[in-house]
């Protein structure tokens, strides 16, 4: 939609500037994260695990931070990942797969609901046979049965049961904890750039509020865009949808970061990090305020609102 390019500066230091805009395409965080160690990305979004390790990669010996600057959407429960199994398999609950082969993108939020499953049952590591595998990937092998399992994010867990060849036998939200996704920028070029920074943001502003006023044709244009199909893509994005489109960074959501944070260290996978020296309100504030909205009656809105 050329949202960016509509925010993008023109004035001041910016008049003569030209903009060349790189979208790259992953299917996980962590390579994210590493583009962004890298420089070769500056902007990210990706799930709570995800932006977790990638605050603590930044703050564990990098030159520069990255910044939690957005939320993308949540669901307050924990609703959007899961696991699916073939809907002939035998298996109808998580304790069915001991031992059993199990996928899921490693590092991804789907990972850490795992990781955080295991940890409220007791499981040990080798509870199963747990490999890395992306959503294309895993959903080739399982509908091929070469794996009894596959962990996945939005939209995975829903889109393969409506493809019909899967079946879902876990839900987030029986970890109790809510799940988000997020922008993260590197500190440096947000230091440098902060216009750009406020611009992205005024852009995804326009965005969820185009969504939330079409969102029967923002699901059709999402299936136009990446092939999932409107359906299910309206399951997420619909009026009364899983997930819920607000960028504020609300205290819940840093204590939810906070907790995944604990699960990760117990099980050896992050080090230290100070999640509220990694969120930064700044720039969102901004946006909010130069397409004249209120921040702070967002944010402080019910967690249920659409």
């Amino acid at each position: 939609m050329k949202l960016l390019e509509k925010y993008l500066p023109k004035t001041g230091k910016y008049k003569d500037t030209q903009f060349k805009i790189d979208w790259q395409n992953f299917t996980s965080g962590p390579p994210i994260t590493n583009g962004m160690v890298a420089n070769k990305l500056q902007i990210g979004m990706m799930g709570d695990y995800p932006l977790l390790v990638n605050g603590a990669t930044f703050q564990n010996g990098n030159d520069t931070k990255s910044e939690l600057i957005a939320i993308i959407a949540y669901n307050k429960d924990g609703a959007g990942n899961g696991v699916v199994v073939h809907k002939d398999s035998p298996f109808f609950e998580l304790s069915d797969l001991k031992g059993k082969r199990v996928s899921v993108p490693f590092g991804s939020a789907a990972h850490g609901m795992l990781l955080k499953a295991m940890e409220d049952k007791g499981w040990k590591e080798d509870f199963w046979e747990l490999s890395s595998q992306s959503p294309e990937v895993g959903t080739t092998n399982l509908q091929e049965r070469k794996i009894d399992g596959h962990a996945d994010f939005v939209p995975f867990p829903e889109l393969l049961p409506y493809r019909g060849f899967a079946r879902k036998i876990y839900d987030g939200v029986e970890t109790k904890l809510p799940t988000m996704h997020g922008v993260v920028v590197r500190k440096d070029f947000a230091d440098k750039y902060p216009e750009v920074v406020v611009a992205y943001l005024k852009a995804l502003l326009e965005a969820n509020d185009w969504v939330r006023k079409n969102p029967k044709l923002a699901a059709e244009k999402v299936e136009d865009w990446t092939k999932t199909e409107k359906e299910v893509a309206y399951m997420f994005i619909g009026p009364s949808g899983v997930h819920t489109l607000d960028p504020t960074i609300k205290p819940k959501w840093i204590e939810a970061i906070k907790y995944d944070t604990g699960v990760l260290q117990r099980m050896g996978k992050v080090k230290q990090f100070n999640a509220d020296a990694w969120a930064n309100e700044t720039y969102i504030r901004q946006a909010f305020k130069e397409m004249g909205l209120d921040y702070e009656s967002r944010k402080q809105a019910s967690l249920a609102m659409k």
